[in-house]
C-alpha cells in the first residue's frame, strides 16, 4: 500500500492510497467467506459452494462491492496512521480506480486538525474592572432570601387587595360561546403581578370571598392564541379563598434558619464575599477572553467548516438541555420560537468559531513554552473533585474516583488550558477601571 497526500485549501487533505491487486485479492476472499454461507447454489449444501463456482453463476466480480466495503475503512485508518494528519471529520471517499489484475486506488479527501500561526501573546494592554460590592447588593440577596422563605397564609380581609393571592374559579367566553382553555378551577392568581390579560386582576379588586364577577377584557393583539388575538371576552369569576404572602423578619432569627451562622451580620459576610468571589470570576473571564480576542486578531487560522458545525452542535445540545431543565422539550422550544434544529445550530457558529480558535491559541502557547501537565498534577485535580463531593460510602467513593480517572486526559486538557491562561494574564498589562454599573447581581 502506498499513500500519497496532497493539501488542499481551508484545511483539507487528500489521501490517494494506491494497493495491489495481491491486497485487493485477499479482500475478495475475506468478502467471500464472509457472505458464502448466505449463497444457495444448486447441488450444494446452503453456504458450502466454492468460490469459483459462485462467480461462475453470479458473474466474477460478485465479490468486489463487499471488497471494498472491507477496504475502505481499513485502508483510510492505515493511512492516517501513515501520514499522521489529525482528521476532524468523516471523509468524502472516490474510487478512483479498481482492477482485479491491477490492483485499486482510492481517493480520501478530509478536513484535518487546523495550523495556527499564533501572533504575540505577550505584554499585551487589557482592562479590567474592579470588582466593588455594594450593601444594597447584598440587601437584594437577601430580599430574595426572604422571598424564597416567604408563606402564604389565608388573609383576614374578605375582599380582594392588590397584592393578595386569591383562588379563584372562572370561565371565558367569546360571542357568548367558552373558548379552549378559557376555564379553570382553584386558579391560585398574584393580584398585581399581571399574569393574566391586561385588566383582568385589576377589575377583581374589592370583590368579596365567595362572590361571582363578570369581567370585560380584550385579548392582545400579539396573543399567542391567535384565533383570540384582539377578540373581546367576558370572564366569569368567582374568589374562593384570599391568601396574603407572609415574609420573614430579617433578623439573627432568619440568619439561623437559612444558613449556619447565628447571626445577621455573619450570613450578611458570607453573603458579601460569595458576590465578590462571583464578581472577581466574572471580571476574570471577561478580561481573559478579551486577550485571547487580541492574540487571536494577531494570529492566522482557517477553521474547517466541520468543526465549526461540530462544535456548534455540542453548545446547541448544551443550551437544550437547559431549556429541558427548566421544562420545555427540543420540540416545545423549536415550535414556540418557529425554528428548525438546523437554524438553532447556526445561531451557535459564531461562538464555536471562537472557542476553537481560542483552544487552538492556548495549544499553540503551551507548544511553544514546551509546558506540561505532570501526573501528580492531574492526581491533585482529581483529588479536588473528590473533596468536592462531600462524605461518600467506600462503594460511591470508589465509583467516583474510577469515573474521574477516566477522565484524565480531559483534566490534563483542563490543567494545560489554565497554564497558558495564567501566562498569558501574567505577562500582561493590566489596567483597573471602575465598573460599568455600580451593583453586581448574584447570578
Amino acid at each position: 500500500m502506498t499513500v500519497k497526500q496532497e493539501k488542499l485549501e481551508n484545511n483539507r487533505v487528500k489521501l490517494t492510497v494506491d494497493i495491489d491487486a495481491q491486497t485487493l485479492e485477499g479482500a475478495i476472499e475475506e468478502a467471500y467467506r464472509k457472505n458464502a454461507k448466505k449463497i444457495n447454489i444448486p447441488g450444494f449444501r446452503k453456504g458450502k459452494a466454492p468460490r469459483r463456482i459462485i462467480e461462475m453463476n453470479y458473474g466474477p466480480d460478485v465479490f468486489v462491492e463487499d471488497a471494498v466495503e472491507i477496504l475502505l475503512p481499513r485502508l483510510y485508518q492505515e493511512a492516517l496512521a501513515q501520514t499522521e494528519i489529525q482528521a476532524v471529520d468523516q471523509p468524502e471517499v472516490d474510487i478512483e480506480h479498481i482492477d482485479r489484475s491491477e490492483g485499486a486506488t482510492f481517493a480520501y479527501t478530509v478536513d484535518v486538525y487546523p495550523e495556527l500561526k499564533l501572533g504575540n501573546y505577550k505584554g499585551l494592554e487589557v482592562q479590567r474592572e474592579i470588582v466593588r460590592v455594594l450593601d444594597e447588593d447584598v440587601e437584594n440577596v437577601l430580599k430574595q432570601q426572604q422571598e424564597r422563605s416567604s408563606e402564604l397564609v389565608v388573609a383576614e380581609h374578605n375582599a380582594v387587595r392588590e397584592g393578595d393571592f386569591a383562588v379563584i374559579d372562572f370561565v371565558g367566553y367569546v360571542d357568548g360561546k367558552p373558548f379552549s382553555g378559557g376555564a379553570a378551577e382553584n386558579q391560585t392568581l398574584e393580584i398585581g403581578a399581571g399574569q393574566f390579560i391586561p385588566g383582568f386582576e385589576e377589575q377583581l379588586v374589592g370583590l368579596e370571598v365567595g362572590k361571582t364577577k363578570d369581567i370585560q377584557v380584550t385579548f392582545p393583539e400579539d396573543y399567542h392564541a391567535e384565533h383570540l388575538a384582539g377578540q373581546e371576552a367576558t370572564f366569569t369569576v368567582t374568589v374562593k379563598e384570599l391568601k396574603e404572602k407572609f415574609l420573614p423578619e430579617i433578623d439573627d432569627e432568619f440568619a439561623k434558619d437559612i444558613s449556619e451562622h447565628d447571626t445577621l451580620d455573619e450570613l450578611k459576610a458570607e453573603i458579601r464575599k460569595n458576590l465578590e468571589d462571583e464578581a472577581t470570576r466574572r471580571t476574570t473571564e471577561q478580561m481573559e477572553n478579551r486577550l485571547l480576542e487580541l492574540i487571536a486578531e494577531d494570529s492566522t487560522v482557517e477553521i474547517p467548516q466541520s468543526m465549526i458545525e461540530h462544535q456548534a452542535g455540542h453548545l446547541l445540545d448544551y443550551f437544550l438541555q437547559n431549556m429541558q431543565r427548566q421544562g420545555l422539550s427540543e420540540e416545545m422550544y423549536l415550535e414556540m420560537t418557529g425554528q428548525s434544529r438546523e437554524d438553532l445550530q447556526a445561531q451557535f457558529e459564531p461562538q464555536a468559531k471562537t472557542q476553537i480558535v481560542h483552544d487552538l491559541i492556548l495549544e499553540a502557547i503551551n507548544e511553544q513554552e514546551g509546558t506540561t501537565a505532570s501526573e501528580e498534577e492531574v492526581d491533585e485535580k482529581i483529588a479536588e473533585y473528590m473533596n468536592a463531593s462531600g462524605e461518600l460510602n467506600a462503594e460511591l467513593e470508589e465509583r467516583m474516583r474510577e469515573y474521574w480517572n477516566s477522565q484524565r486526559r480531559g483534566i490534563e486538557v483542563s490543567i494545560l488550558r489554565e497554564k497558558a491562561l495564567r501566562l498569558i494574564v501574567d505577562n500582561a498589562a493590566i489596567t483597573e477601571v471602575e465598573p460599568v454599573t455600580e451593583t453586581v447581581e448574584q447570578e
